[in-house]
């Protein structure tokens, strides 16, 4: 063991590989680290200040982390050095780093693309615009995804141009869509990025810096990798992450990266297994259950480090409403004895309905509770539409804002129609939002579309109300108070007011909450959210709802080799899930549900539907494969209303 650094410098109680991590000069580094084990903050973290504190000017540093919230947690650990020149460390995601670099190069303008980002139910419309035989709405959006990847499906493919027909074709269509109506995905800009710097050697980027590191690299996809191996040409180049905590296969993200990554000749490789934050409970049912991936493992167990055994519950419900109803009536009588600070709660689960359900129950509890699901504010049509409205009100040539306009109440958001508008815009070299201009002033282009025209009026007409000088009255205006629909929205809106000054300062706050998910560190309220967006958070007390097969592992329109693929993912994710925890965790599942509700899921049927109350149909559902997986350690299931009593003494 290396001995402990001493004094107040960078290496101060460091000891063992966080020491050698941090004190390395080799080239290219690659640490594999599970979950708990401090590889960040006593690894990269510290590894910034020892460069730091030899004089490594600041803005030649690159920190890269997979999501906005993470990248900022870096920041603000980088600048709590006590070193000159923290501040001006750059942590940035990845995407937001290519962005950048895209419009600084003036490659979107020179590429004749603007950097008006597609929200997920804008990139919907485009999807149904596109005709062509692409499949259904889900085969699109698979097909999209591909094309944010640089169309790199597996580990072997390069990303670039598309290869297959089909997806040529694909590629072409949505290009088209995207330049006739102004706009970019952000999936794009990083294929975008490495096209730029693969052929511009000359670009003073590519020598921009000395030392890049990357956290969580298990997240990135092929193409995001290649990228930095392009930019570290001439820089150190650190990467930190854990294959079994590789959970983004639907964005083609890499899991096997990392591992290539560190065999590589020329990069030194640390490993790390000792986790401070899980109990030994935690950790020994984690273990078991990542052993049971059919991948060749060769990394040691996730050790604890933890003074604590830790508690797991494992609780089966009767029906989904019980454990719903159950899962609440937990976390307020632990609230309520002082067991548990509102902010020391975390509740996961795979599905948006059930954690509203509980967001609500602990609401009408007067709890102080967040979720935090994929642009959850805007899953109402008429949320969207208020915020169609705000952007065209602002920028009355915002094509997919008035495309979303143009979609609402409409089931595949008059997509036929809208062809007809579009391809004319594109015979006559103009804009959609010209030729419904031109139809309401009478010029007959030989096809109807009223019901497009009628919706373009109605947005015509409420734009003019707004006014935009005023933001509380524009609050009100698009969000109306006690609209259940855009409650969310409105809610987040006044939140914002104090501290924006014009209504784009507004629109774009509001489009930053909604599409990133900003979920606090150390918030003062219960947090609910999926499996997916607890990665990199820590909880005393975690929650883990709705454990069945179809939902984890969710396997609907999946066949072969993507059945397996998925069941191995969603372990992994499961693991994560187990391991946010810092001292309890409770594991639940139902026995029935209602049938239109376990459709809905993919869940697994295991019986007959038969009669409920109140005249419903329910059906039995099944528990998820993976708490049998939790291996001999784990604690016995007990059934819901006897685990319940025990916990509140009723």
């Amino acid at each position: 063991m290396i001995e402990q650094g001493g004094g107040e410098g960078w290496d101060a109680d460091l000891e063992g590989v966080y020491l050698d991590i941090a004190r390395s000069t080799d080239p290219k580094i690659g640490i594999l680290a599970g979950p708990g084990t401090g590889k960040t903050r006593y690894g990269l973290i510290r590894r910034v200040a020892r460069l730091l504190s030899e004089g490594v000017d600041p803005k030649r540093i690159l920190l890269i982390s997979f999501t906005r919230v993470a990248a900022a947690d870096l920041r603000d650990k980088v600048e709590e050095l006590n070193e000159t020149g923290a501040s001006d460390v750059r942590a940035t995601t990845l995407h937001a780093y290519c962005l950048s670099l895209l419009t600084r190069e003036a490659v979107l303008a020179y590429t004749q693309r603007v950097p008006r980002i597609l929200m997920a139910h804008e990139a919907d419309l485009m999807l149904r615009d596109l005709g062509g035989s692409f499949g259904d709405i889900r085969q699109r959006r698979t097909l999209l995804k591909a094309f944010e990847a640089g169309w790199a499906r597996t580990t072997q493919d390069h990303p670039g141009l598309a290869t297959i027909a089909e997806d040529r074709q694909f590629d072409a269509a949505v290009l088209r869509w995207l330049k006739d109506h102004q706009a970019i995905l952000i999936g794009e800009v990083v294929p975008l990025a490495y096209d730029f710097l693969r052929h511009n050697p000359a670009s003073s980027e590519l020598t921009a810096f000395d030392h890049i590191i990357v956290d969580e690299y298990q997240d990135l996809d092929t193409c995001e990798q290649h990228l930095l191996d392009i930019l570290a040409e001439h820089a150190s180049l650190c990467i930190a992450g854990d294959d079994d905590q590789s959970i983004y296969s639907m964005r083609y993200a890499n899991p096997t990266g990392i591992l290539e990554f560190a065999d590589r000749d020329e990069v030194t490789t640390f490993q790390i297994f000792s986790c401070g934050r899980c109990p030994q409970l935690v950790i020994d049912l984690a273990n078991a259950l990542i052993r049971c991936s059919s991948a060749e493992r060769t990394k040691n167990d996730l050790v604890s480090v933890h003074p604590e055994t830790g508690v797991v519950d494992i609780v089966q419900w009767d029906t989904l409403d019980d454990e719903i109803n159950g899962t609440i009536a937990a976390i307020a009588s632990e609230l309520r004895r002082d067991t548990y600070q509102p902010g020391d709660v975390l509740v996961l689960t795979h599905r948006r309905l059930i954690g509203e359900r509980i967001r609500d129950g602990l609401r009408a509890l007067s709890i102080p509770v967040e979720s935090f699901f994929t642009e959850e504010e805007l899953k109402a049509e008429v949320a969207q539409e208020a915020l169609a409205l705000l952007r065209l009100a602002l920028n009355p040539n915002d094509l997919p804002a008035l495309r979303v306009i143009l979609g609402i109440g409409d089931d595949t958001g008059r997509s036929m129609a809208y062809q007809k508008v579009w391809a004319q815009a594109r015979t006559d070299g103009t804009t959609t939002r010209t030729i419904l201009e031109r139809l309401d002033e009478g010029d007959d282009f030989g096809f109807r579309a009223s019901a497009l025209l009628d919706r373009f009026q109605v947005a015509r007409r409420r734009v003019s109300e707004l006014d935009l000088e005023s933001l509380p009255d524009l609050v009100d205006r698009l969000f109306p108070d006690g609209t259940m629909e855009t409650a969310e929205l409105r809610e987040v809106a006044l939140a914002e007011l104090e501290g924006v000054r014009t209504a784009q300062q507004l629109l774009d706050r509001l489009v930053v909450i909604i599409t990133q998910d900003e979920v606090p560190q150390h918030p003062t309220f219960v947090r609910i959210m999926s499996l997916h967006k607890s990665k990199g958070l820590t909880s005393p007390r975690v929650y883990v709802a709705g454990l069945i097969e179809g939902v984890v592992p969710t396997l609907a329109n999946r066949q072969g080799a993507e059945i397996d693929a998925a069941i191995e993912e969603q372990r992994r994710l499961l693991y994560v899930a187990l391991t946010r925890t810092a001292e309890r965790i409770t594991l639940s599942n139902s026995l029935r549900m209602d049938f239109s509700v376990a459709s809905a899921f993919g869940a697994r049927v295991a019986s007959g539907t038969t009669w409920g109350r109140r005249g419903s149909l329910t059906c039995g559902v099944i528990a998820s494969r993976y708490l049998r997986e939790l291996g001999p350690n784990a604690p016995r299931a007990v059934r819901g209303a006897a685990w319940l009593e025990g916990l509140t003494g009723s």
